[in-house]
């Protein structure tokens, strides 16, 4: 190579160094906000949202849900109950592994990689079920319509069974389930199964019988999209119907009409404390709580 090409390689390398340092200096200095073709920076996120309280958990929470005016939080190898101020109702051990937990009625379910325990409301094991497929890497579940639905991070399918145990049918997606770190989650609201094909940065909706009946989504780095690898990580639906999704990576809350149209963003990363980390969000009336490391924390709507 002749001194004079050698010189201009080292030159160009030296100026794609500058350039991509300068532009990190500029998202920083910026907030992080990207600008759009028009060469405007985004305006900063302004949440709807204040932060009003928070409850400390003995070990970090591995998921939670809220029933009832109710919080079963799954933390460590327990189950904790809560009211929504924040007050103890009742706690009691697990064996390690739960992945996940759900309410329905007086009964308390948790899931394993391979098996579904039922709890009565004080902590009584009553009733448990293996896997119906070998390799099983359960994910995530859900009950309604009398019948537990779990997703399969191993054989990419949602299972359905009855809530004693009996195995009904598997749920294929048209699109085909991709799923790159566990972000397989699903939720009910009436008739209708929503679950998370999150490599696809998809939300698909399923009847009970297990019949594909929409998706929305789609990659993208603003709100109502998913960006990262496997977005969105969690969802679950107000009281009145709209979904709330949970995204990790750029960590974000987001609110969606069940049709799919984006409604608002609620929380931010900043907001949220959690690095980039994904937190599971409930609501009750104007309240989020949220799941943030070993708190609940609390976040009360502003009134305008």
């Amino acid at each position: 190579m002749n001194k004079g090409l050698k010189i201009f390689l080292n030159l160009a390398i030296f100026l794609l160094v500058v350039v991509f340092f300068w532009y990190v200096i500029l998202m920083t200095f910026s907030g992080g906000n990207a600008a759009d073709s028009s060469g405007l920076v985004e305006p900063p996120f302004e949440s709807a949202y204040a932060q009003a309280a928070r409850f400390d958990l003995p070990d970090e929470i591995i998921r939670f849900e809220l029933c009832d005016n109710k919080l079963f939080v799954l933390a460590g190898q327990s189950v904790h109950i809560l009211d929504t101020e924040g007050n103890y109702v009742a706690n009691f051990s697990v064996e390690p592994g739960a992945r996940d937990i759900t309410v329905d009625l007086d009964k308390i379910y948790l899931l394993y990689p391979s098996r579904v325990e039922a709890y009565s409301s004080d902590g009584r094991l009553f009733h448990q079920w293996e896997a119906c497929s070998e390799l099983s890497d359960y994910c995530s579940f859900t009950v309604g319509g009398g019948a537990v639905f779990v997703t399969d991070a191993e054989n990419k399918n949602i299972c359905k069974y009855t809530t004693e145990g009996y195995f009904v049918r598997f749920i294929n997606s048209p699109n085909g389930f991709i799923i790159p770190s566990y972000s397989f989650d699903i939720a009910i609201w009436n008739d209708t199964i929503y679950c998370v094909n999150s490599g696809r940065h998809l939300v698909e909706t399923y009847t009970f019988d297990g019949d594909y009946i929409s998706s929305f989504g789609g990659f993208g780095t603003t709100a109502g999209s998913f960006a990262g690898c496997c977005n969105p990580s969690y969802i679950s639906f107000t009281s009145c119907g709209m979904l709330v999704t949970s995204e990790k990576g750029n960590p974000r809350v987001c609110s969606f009409e069940r049709s799919g149209k984006f409604a608002e963003q609620f929380l931010d990363g900043k907001m949220l404390g959690s690095g980039n980390k994904a937190c599971e969000a409930r609501t009750s009336d104007n309240k989020l709580f949220v799941a943030v490391k070993d708190r609940i924390v609390v976040f009360s709507h502003i009134l305008q």
